[in-house]
């Protein structure tokens, strides 16, 4: 083919600019002496035919291993064929690429020189010129590389975000912000120019954009890849800043979400800030702890507990859907899961039994493991739907739901890989935990393009089974009637062989007790046996235990408790320690807060749900002590305020 350059930029090409016109003619006859060369009117002609000199198939394997990063083999082999196809402009610019990589910036020069004498207008030539020489911080000569790469590829969009960056690191903002958003015109999921234009708005104040590019850049990139890592650590940068000045918004959103779900509920809900709770945000539904408000307790202590309040409340709001339609669910689990749960632990218990570690502690561990399995097979479909909700209808929000999901996948990756946890942990259950924790990580991927999944070091069965449980969360979401989180939660647990350790049971809403009828079930009967006292004294009782407990304190179960208290004041240890376990027989088959006709053989009466409770957990206190932990019953408070009410 006949390349047809002006002199002038041949001349700046191949770097003879400090030389007279006649000298660089010269030059330029020394250069193409195998070829023809003619100089026709300030333009040089060269015939080079640079079509056919490598085969498409040789160029694209070649190119191959290089992008797999087998740069060794690719040198080697393009310097074996670079005897059989010397005039290739192409392959020498591989190998100034390769070269390039590998560090050696004198032999990429030497190469490339080589590729535009070849081949003045190879524009990725052109371009990589452009590169080693800002890697030299000859800012102006890769400047001029790059445009003249432009002026023959206006659509290069390589040129367009290195000439970007270049502008961005002289502080000609605007200017850089042109280039990028020229680039990404041509090419819109370029990640470097995404980057580079995030990065732009994040130093200019608009932090708006530059959340919305760098998210993008995410998507886009993969981890390892420098783009990727140095857009990882901008997105953080930029939701921190945002989640603080997004905070009136987000404040009014929640408050917002509230009114709504008052007008769903007709029940108040309540906002206070406690230091008690375990965890950063606590939903409390009304008809659970027999209050008639809900409430909504927080810790003011992290910059993400906004959306984790966002995030409690939209679980009333399922709640609150699936009582439209009658079809709440419950998610309980009782004695006789846990003991199904040991069972299959049997050798695992063994083995710690083996090792010398006391049975208490194994029965701890082994019941931690049950509950925070619960916890994850309950909340896992669920947290997708709201997460899903939250994105959808709180665009403020999303930086510190990005913030808040990236600590809560990273502490799954550290739960589910830490050595010391998986050494001793049942392999099958960090496995199971290992996937649900994968679902999540699928999600924040997608909609945030930040990828922990490689970080959880899971096998192919692993990562295909949650990517299965994924698509079918992914289907439902499409149009997720009310109450299918449910129907998810029930495939899932069946899929991962976890359906053993709860069971989901239908909530009857029109027996739900509301707090007025749990008072006048205890004024009409406090101590669930025929009482004798005078109604004035149970009165001052239940006064005593307002004044002196606190909100979370359960009143119904504090007054039962002091019955339970009299009850056995007569009844001699044994006879204390026999009823325990009867109640624990009972407790096997669950006893449900808001149902009643329960009873023992040693008390031959029937008991409301909270009534059995406060029996069942005094019987422990007073006749099985040093087991009253295994019940894993949180009635402690409750107990000491029945002790001293009595």
């Amino acid at each position: 083919m006949k390349i047809k350059i002006d002199l002038s930029v041949l001349t700046e090409i191949l770097n003879l600019k400090n030389k007279q016109e006649e000298d660089v003619i010269t030059e330029l006859k020394k250069i193409y002496k195998d070829f023809e060369f003619n100089l026709i009117d300030g333009v040089a002609e060269i015939d080079i035919d640079d079509i056919n000199l490598m085969p498409d198939q040789v160029h694209n394997n070649l190119v191959g291993l290089c992008e797999k990063g087998s740069l060794n083999k690719a040198l080697q082999k393009a310097q074996s064929l670079l005897t059989k196809y010397p005039h290739s402009s192409e392959l020498n610019r591989i190998l100034a690429q390769i070269y390039f990589q590998t560090g050696d910036i004198v032999q990429a020069e030497n190469f490339l020189i080589s590729a535009l004498k070849l081949n003045p207008k190879n524009t990725y030539a052109l371009i990589l010129m452009g590169n080693l020489q800002h890697e030299r911080s000859e800012l102006e000569s890769a400047l001029s590389y790059w445009n003249t790469a432009l002026k023959y590829d206006p659509d290069d969009y390589l040129s367009l975000s290195n000439i970007a960056s270049l502008l961005a690191q002289q502080n000609h903002l605007d200017e850089a912000k042109s280039f990028f958003e020229e680039s990404i015109k041509v090419n819109s999921k370029f990640p470097n120019a995404l980057y580079g234009l995030a990065l732009v708005y994040y130093n200019q104040g608009e932090m708006d954009f530059a959340f919305d590019k760098v998210v993008t850049a995410l998507k886009c990139s993969k981890p390892k890849e420098e783009v990727y890592e140095n857009a990882k650590q901008l997105a953080i940068e930029i939701s921190k800043e945002l989640t603080k000045n997004n905070l009136p918004e987000v404040e009014s959103d929640i408050h917002q979400q509230k009114d709504d779900l008052i007008k769903k509920s007709k029940k108040k809900i309540k906002i206070e800030l406690s230091n008690t709770i375990d965890t950063l945000a606590k939903l409390e539904v009304a008809e659970y702890k027999n209050k008639d408000y809900h409430r909504l307790l927080y810790k003011k202590k992290d910059l993400t507990v906004p959306h984790l309040m966002l995030h409690e409340l939209y679980h009333l709001e399922f709640i609150i859907e699936a009582r439209k339609i009658q079809n709440n669910f419950l998610f309980t689990s009782n004695q006789s899961h846990l003991d199904k749960f040991f069972k299959e632990l049997s050798n695992f218990r063994a083995g710690l039994s083996k090792k010398g570690i006391p049975s208490e502690n194994i029965k701890k561990l082994i019941t931690s493991l049950f509950n925070g399995l619960n916890s994850q097979v309950f909340n896992t479909p669920i947290d997708l739907f709201i997460e899903q909700n939250i994105y959808k209808n709180h665009p403020k929000a999303r930086p510190v739901q990005l913030l808040s999901l990236y600590k809560i996948i990273s502490d799954g990756v550290k739960a589910t890989t830490d050595k010391e946890v998986v050494n001793i942990m049942p392999k099958s259950i960090v496995s199971k935990s290992k996937i649900l924790n994968l679902v999540h990580a699928l999600w924040y991927k997608k909609f945030y393009g930040i990828d922990l999944v490689p970080e959880f070091k899971s096998n192919k069965i692993e990562r295909n089974q949650a990517e299965n449980l994924y698509h079918e969360y992914l289907e439902y979401s499409k149009d997720k009637e009310p109450s299918e989180e449910y129907e998810l939660l029930k495939h899932w647990a069946e899929d991962l062989d976890l359906d053993g350790l709860f069971e989901l049971k239908k909530e009857n809403t029109n027996k739900s007790k509301t707090a007025e009828d749990v008072i006048d079930e205890v004024n009409s009967d406090p101590y669930g046996v025929e009482s004798e006292e005078p109604d004035y004294i149970v009165e001052e009782r239940r006064k005593f235990i307002e004044s002196h407990g606190s909100d979370e304190i359960n009143t119904a179960v504090v007054m039962y408790m002091v019955g339970a208290l009299d009850f056995f004041n007569s009844r001699s240890k044994e006879d204390i320690k026999k009823i325990a376990f009867e109640f624990a027989t009972l407790g096997m088959t669950g006893i449900d807060p808001s149902k009643g006709n329960y009873e023992v053989p040693s008390i031959n009466k029937k008991m409301s749900g909270y009534q059995a409770l406060a029996y069942y957990y005094v019987s422990w206190a007073l006749g099985i002590p040093e087991m009253l932990s295994d019940l894993g019953m949180p009635f402690q408070e409750e107990y000491e305020l029945a002790k001293k009410a009595l």
